[in-house]
Protein backbone atom coordinates (compact mmCIF):
# COMPACT_ATOMS: atom_id res chain seq x y z
CA UNK A 1 0.00 0.00 0.00
CA UNK A 2 1.31 3.07 -1.06
CA UNK A 3 0.05 6.63 0.20
CA UNK A 4 -0.25 8.85 -2.44
CA UNK A 5 -1.44 12.19 -0.41
CA UNK A 6 -0.36 15.27 -1.20
CA UNK A 7 2.01 15.52 2.01
CA UNK A 8 4.16 12.82 0.10
CA UNK A 9 5.84 15.90 -1.97
CA UNK A 10 7.16 17.13 1.14
CA UNK A 11 10.65 17.72 0.40
CA UNK A 12 12.31 16.85 3.83
CA UNK A 13 13.03 12.86 2.52
CA UNK A 14 14.64 14.58 -0.42
CA UNK A 15 14.20 14.39 -3.48
CA UNK A 16 10.48 14.43 -2.05
CA UNK A 17 8.94 11.21 -0.04
CA UNK A 18 6.92 9.98 -3.38
CA UNK A 19 9.68 9.60 -5.24
CA UNK A 20 11.51 8.19 -2.66
CA UNK A 21 8.53 5.57 -1.88
CA UNK A 22 8.23 4.59 -5.91
CA UNK A 23 12.57 4.35 -5.99
CA UNK A 24 12.20 1.81 -2.85
CA UNK A 25 8.86 0.10 -4.12
CA UNK A 26 10.46 -1.40 -7.06
CA UNK A 27 13.61 -1.99 -6.10
CA UNK A 28 11.76 -4.13 -2.80
CA UNK A 29 9.53 -5.58 -5.72
CA UNK A 30 12.42 -6.98 -8.06
CA UNK A 31 14.09 -8.11 -5.04
CA UNK A 32 11.70 -10.85 -4.57
CA UNK A 33 11.23 -14.14 -5.08
CA UNK A 34 9.75 -15.45 -8.26
CA UNK A 35 7.34 -17.62 -6.34
CA UNK A 36 5.83 -14.01 -3.84
CA UNK A 37 2.42 -12.47 -5.32
CA UNK A 38 2.77 -8.67 -5.01
CA UNK A 39 -0.28 -6.23 -5.41
CA UNK A 40 -0.31 -3.03 -5.24
CA UNK A 41 -2.98 -0.13 -3.74
CA UNK A 42 -2.86 3.60 -3.84
CA UNK A 43 -4.15 5.94 -0.96
CA UNK A 44 -5.41 9.36 -0.62
CA UNK A 45 -9.30 10.16 -0.06
CA UNK A 46 -10.03 7.08 -1.89
CA UNK A 47 -8.52 3.66 -2.19
CA UNK A 48 -7.74 2.07 -5.40
CA UNK A 49 -6.77 -1.37 -6.38
CA UNK A 50 -3.66 -0.52 -9.22
CA UNK A 51 -2.40 -4.38 -8.92
CA UNK A 52 -3.92 -7.60 -7.81
CA UNK A 53 -1.54 -10.15 -6.15
CA UNK A 54 0.36 -11.42 -9.08
CA UNK A 55 4.26 -13.45 -9.69
CA UNK A 56 4.29 -11.01 -12.59
CA UNK A 57 6.21 -7.38 -11.74
CA UNK A 58 6.35 -5.58 -14.84
CA UNK A 59 2.35 -4.64 -13.82
CA UNK A 60 3.36 -3.50 -10.33
CA UNK A 61 6.40 -1.24 -11.45
CA UNK A 62 4.32 0.33 -13.72
CA UNK A 63 1.45 1.29 -11.34
CA UNK A 64 4.03 2.60 -9.20
CA UNK A 65 5.31 4.67 -11.61
CA UNK A 66 2.05 6.11 -13.27
CA UNK A 67 0.95 7.33 -9.45
CA UNK A 68 -0.62 10.74 -8.82
CA UNK A 69 -1.05 12.51 -5.76
CA UNK A 70 -4.40 13.33 -4.29
CA UNK A 71 -5.83 14.68 -1.34
CA UNK A 72 -6.79 13.61 2.02
CA UNK A 73 -5.81 10.35 3.38
CA UNK A 74 -8.00 7.34 3.91
CA UNK A 75 -5.45 5.14 5.53
CA UNK A 76 -8.20 2.56 7.33
CA UNK A 77 -10.12 2.59 4.04
CA UNK A 78 -7.22 1.59 2.36
CA UNK A 79 -6.26 -1.45 4.67
CA UNK A 80 -9.94 -2.75 4.40
CA UNK A 81 -9.54 -2.77 0.54
CA UNK A 82 -6.34 -4.18 0.96
CA UNK A 83 -8.05 -7.16 3.10
CA UNK A 84 -10.52 -7.46 0.58
CA UNK A 85 -8.48 -8.40 -1.90
CA UNK A 86 -6.41 -10.76 0.09
CA UNK A 87 -9.85 -12.36 0.96
CA UNK A 88 -11.08 -12.76 -2.99
CA UNK A 89 -7.19 -14.55 -3.63
CA UNK A 90 -7.85 -16.70 -0.82
CA UNK A 91 -11.14 -17.86 -2.44
CA UNK A 92 -10.15 -17.55 -6.05
CA UNK A 93 -6.46 -18.92 -5.98
CA UNK A 94 -6.53 -20.93 -2.99
CA UNK A 95 -3.70 -19.18 -1.40
CA UNK A 96 -2.61 -20.66 1.79
CA UNK A 97 0.77 -19.07 2.65
CA UNK A 98 1.57 -16.33 5.06
CA UNK A 99 -0.08 -12.77 4.01
CA UNK A 100 1.02 -9.44 4.67
CA UNK A 101 0.22 -5.37 4.01
CA UNK A 102 3.10 -2.96 3.32
CA UNK A 103 1.80 0.37 4.33
CA UNK A 104 4.55 3.05 2.99
CA UNK A 105 3.00 6.39 4.53
CA UNK A 106 3.98 9.60 6.19
CA UNK A 107 1.22 8.56 8.43
CA UNK A 108 -1.98 11.05 9.40
CA UNK A 109 -5.31 9.70 8.49
CA UNK A 110 -7.32 12.39 7.78
CA UNK A 111 -10.57 10.68 6.47
CA UNK A 112 -12.17 9.98 8.43
CA UNK A 113 -10.37 12.01 11.26
CA UNK A 114 -10.98 9.76 13.94
CA UNK A 115 -8.62 6.14 13.77
CA UNK A 116 -10.73 4.17 15.44
CA UNK A 117 -14.27 5.18 13.29
CA UNK A 118 -15.85 2.55 11.67
CA UNK A 119 -13.32 3.02 8.51
CA UNK A 120 -10.82 4.12 10.49
CA UNK A 121 -7.08 2.39 10.44
CA UNK A 122 -7.28 1.35 14.00
CA UNK A 123 -10.51 -0.43 13.24
CA UNK A 124 -8.65 -1.99 10.28
CA UNK A 125 -6.07 -3.20 11.76
CA UNK A 126 -7.42 -5.25 14.01
CA UNK A 127 -9.58 -6.42 11.49
CA UNK A 128 -6.28 -7.53 10.35
CA UNK A 129 -5.29 -9.45 12.83
CA UNK A 130 -8.86 -11.12 13.05
CA UNK A 131 -8.06 -12.29 9.70
CA UNK A 132 -4.51 -13.50 10.28
CA UNK A 133 -3.16 -10.70 7.88
CA UNK A 134 0.04 -8.86 9.91
CA UNK A 135 0.11 -5.16 8.56
CA UNK A 136 3.67 -3.47 8.72
CA UNK A 137 3.96 -0.28 8.49
CA UNK A 138 6.57 2.31 7.55
CA UNK A 139 6.78 5.98 8.55
CA UNK A 140 8.56 7.92 5.64
CA UNK A 141 9.12 11.52 6.54
CA UNK A 142 10.43 13.90 8.97
CA UNK A 143 8.78 16.22 11.59
CA UNK A 144 9.71 19.38 9.61
CA UNK A 145 8.19 18.39 6.11
CA UNK A 146 5.88 21.03 4.38
CA UNK A 147 4.08 21.46 1.14
CA UNK A 148 2.77 24.58 -1.31
CA UNK A 149 -0.47 24.14 -1.73
CA UNK A 150 -1.86 25.74 -5.06
CA UNK A 151 -4.89 28.62 -4.64
CA UNK A 152 -6.46 29.61 -7.53
CA UNK A 153 -7.06 32.97 -6.35
CA UNK A 154 -3.41 34.05 -5.22
CA UNK A 155 0.00 33.08 -4.21
CA UNK A 156 0.12 28.58 -3.23
CA UNK A 157 0.17 28.69 0.96
CA UNK A 158 2.31 26.65 2.85
CA UNK A 159 0.94 24.08 4.74
CA UNK A 160 3.09 22.15 7.46
CA UNK A 161 2.64 17.71 7.19
CA UNK A 162 4.91 16.40 9.47
CA UNK A 163 5.15 12.54 9.79
CA UNK A 164 2.88 10.26 12.17
CA UNK A 165 4.67 7.69 13.21
CA UNK A 166 2.25 6.83 16.26
CA UNK A 167 -0.57 6.09 14.46
CA UNK A 168 1.66 3.83 12.01
CA UNK A 169 3.03 2.27 14.86
CA UNK A 170 0.03 1.26 16.34
CA UNK A 171 -1.38 -0.07 13.23
CA UNK A 172 1.30 -2.41 13.62
CA UNK A 173 0.95 -3.63 16.90
CA UNK A 174 -2.75 -3.82 17.04
CA UNK A 175 -2.51 -5.84 13.50
CA UNK A 176 0.79 -7.83 14.81
CA UNK A 177 3.05 -6.41 11.79
CA UNK A 178 6.79 -4.74 12.24
CA UNK A 179 6.54 -0.84 12.25
CA UNK A 180 10.27 0.75 11.10
CA UNK A 181 10.66 4.50 10.62
CA UNK A 182 12.59 6.21 7.24
CA UNK A 183 13.99 9.34 6.66
CA UNK A 184 16.40 8.89 3.73
CA UNK A 185 16.06 5.88 0.79
CA UNK A 186 18.73 3.94 2.05
CA UNK A 187 16.76 3.81 5.14
CA UNK A 188 13.15 2.83 3.51
CA UNK A 189 15.21 0.48 1.31
CA UNK A 190 16.58 -1.32 4.13
CA UNK A 191 13.34 -1.41 6.28
CA UNK A 192 11.74 -3.20 3.16
CA UNK A 193 15.22 -5.55 2.79
CA UNK A 194 14.27 -6.45 6.63
CA UNK A 195 10.50 -7.40 5.18
CA UNK A 196 11.84 -9.55 2.98
CA UNK A 197 14.48 -11.68 4.98
CA UNK A 198 11.46 -12.15 7.58
CA UNK A 199 8.37 -12.88 5.17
Amino acid sequence: MLDVSLSMEATDVAPNRLLVAQRAAKEYAVGLGPEVQLGLITFAGTAQVQVHPTTDRAPFLAAVDAVELAERTATGEALFSALATLATLDTLAGVDGRRRIILISDGKQTVPVELDAPRGAYTAADAARSANVAVSTISLGTALGVVDIPNVTGPAHRVQVPADPDSLREIAQRSGGDFWSATTQPALSAALSAMTCHR
